[in-house]
């Protein structure tokens, strides 16, 4: 029987990794950490996986072609520890080797260390010479990526560790922040050893739920860090209904409290048919496109600095790629709409669209009695002059939400406020104070029917404007009550709902909102 975990193996194991590495130091210049706000070009990235899903390195200059014509700047390749040492005494590199050797001269790089061998987990259950998901053994997980930083220090200078351990299917048993801030701090400090120059990437997390996130950086991963990297995934949803545009807003408070970083999403994507996040495949090819031509834009314009796109190719079961399946994973010639999509958007500048017309709902002139409170008793909402964006007054929301559970409160008008018809966004202006928690509206269609709209977070400190488009069917868990989540003209703004973010953590704090609006 395999004895795959003791001490012996895995030191003997890093012991061959040492030897097979006999890299010369070459004189490197730091990279500088890609902040192009200033460029109406996106920073656009594709998850390329020429090292990791080819089956002959034969391929490799064809897939490096693609990438080229793609338009892509960036390219991010997983770099598997199974792939490269099966048991503890054999390394195999042929495959990354000859893929960087092709790519880097070509693109920037960002390298993703993960995916350990069965015999280098603490998980008695892994197949000793297959890949696993089991939280690493985190001294050893470091000494192997440094000789991997060490062995492509001349080709690669942007290093991410690991990849979602807020998801469990890829952290298992299940997702541990200070775990993860641990395994960062540990293989940063190794990397720097070899590579001082390296910049550290944090692994892409999801965004729309930033609990992980939160404990990660308790546990002091921004000291580790030199980017942060979100995976964005809304799909099935339409980009411009999925709150896409506020997903670096929920990391403001953080970086309010540890610190500004750059903000990069190390991976989004919509999938052309069925999927692991849209079962029923209710995305086509035709759409794909579509919502790359609008979701890349709107990471842009929120904030995000390079945006990998989620993939070059489909896999067989899951087709997220710009290119189809085909002939296999080697065959790269039939390309499909979101090709045409992806190259048109690294080809030409961003346009900033104009700002629509807007039609006033409320400047809260009026009776601040108007707003009353509901049965939950986590704040106030009241007329104030201290701090305005127009007019006379703003209201002002004061907040504590106890930490254990999900908190919300609402308030609701006496007279609820209609919407001009044919409204397609609303607009409010917020003074924030740097929190997460989410901003929600509830609106009333003609049939009695009530829905709540997610706007945005309420953000940083100062006046800024959140927007919600109306989406053309509501979510089941975004229907107040009975109804089929079809909001029907006349509309009218019954209440306005602060919704605690993270769930359960607890929080207090004072925000004020002004001008309400909607546009067609």
């Amino acid at each position: 029987m395999y004895q795959p975990h003791n001490l012996f193996w895995r030191r003997w194991g890093c012991l061959i990794l040492l030897i097979t590495l006999v890299i010369p130091r070459t004189p490197i210049i730091p990279p500088t950490i890609i902040t192009p706000r200033d460029s109406p070009h996106p920073q656009l990235g594709i998850n390329s996986h020429l090292a990791t899903r080819l089956h002959s390195v034969t391929s490799i200059p064809a897939g490096v072609d693609t990438i080229d014509n793609s338009g892509a700047t960036w390219v991010r390749e997983d770099i598997h520890w199974y792939r490269v040492q099966r048991t503890p005494h054999t390394t195999n590199w042929d495959f990354y080797d000859q893929t960087f050797a092709a790519l880097a001269p070509r693109h920037p790089i960002l390298g993703v260390l993960g995916h350990p061998p069965g015999w280098a987990t603490p998980d008695p259950n892994d197949d000793p010479s297959d890949y696993s998901f089991a939280a690493p053994d985190p001294e050893l997980f470091a000494q192997w990526a440094a000789h991997t930083v060490q062995r492509y220090r001349t080709q690669i200078h942007y290093w991410q560790i690991w990849n979602e351990p807020d998801n469990p299917y890829f952290w298992r048993p299940s997702p541990d922040p200070v775990a993860y801030a641990k395994l960062v701090h540990l293989t940063a400090l190794a990397i720097a050893q070899v590579a001082p120059e390296a910049i550290i990437v944090s692994a892409g997390i999801n965004p729309f739920a930033p609990a992980f996130l939160w404990q990660a950086a308790q546990a002091g991963l921004w000291n580790d860090v030199g980017v942060i990297a979100i995976h964005p995934y809304v799909n099935p949803l339409l980009p411009a209904y999925s709150g896409l545009a506020t997903a670096v807003d929920m990391l403001t408070p953080l970086f309010a409290r540890y610190g500004r970083r750059p903000v990069w999403a190390t991976e989004v994507g919509w999938s052309s048919g069925p999927s692991d996040r849209d079962i029923a495949g209710t995305v086509t090819a035709t759409q794909q496109a579509i919502n790359i031509r609008t979701g890349i834009p709107l990471l842009w314009q929120s904030g995000v600095d390079v945006v990998f796109w989620y993939a070059l190719k489909d896999e067989a079961h899951n087709p997220y790629g710009l290119i189809a399946w085909g002939n296999g994973s080697d065959d790269f010639t039939p390309k499909k709409p979101a090709w045409q999509a992806f190259r048109a958007l690294a080809q030409a500048p961003f346009n900033t669209p104009s700002a629509p017309p807007r039609t006033l709902v409320t400047s809260f002139e009026g009776n601040p009695g108007v707003w009353i409170r509901g049965d939950e008793p986590y704040g106030t909402f009241a007329h104030s002059r201290r701090i305005v964006k127009s007019g006379g007054f703003a209201m002002v929301l004061t907040y504590t939400f106890p930490a254990g559970s999900n908190r919300y409160v609402v308030f609701r008008h006496r007279r609820p406020l209609p919407l001009p018809r044919h409204s397609h966004s609303i607009t409010l202006w917020v003074y924030g104070d740097n929190s997460s928690n989410l901003i929600k509206l509830w609106l009333k269609g003609s049939d009695g029917a009530i829905v709540q709209l997610a706007v945005a977070p309420v953000g940083a400190v100062g006046w800024h404007q959140i927007h919600a488009n109306l989406p053309p069917l509501f979510d089941p868990w975004d229907r107040i009550g009975t109804g089929d989540g079809i909001l029907r003209e006349p509309i009218t703004l019954e209440a306005i709902v602060l919704d605690d973010q993270p769930d359960g953590w607890g929080s207090s704090g004072i925000f004020y909102i002004d001008d309400i609006s909607t546009s067609p």
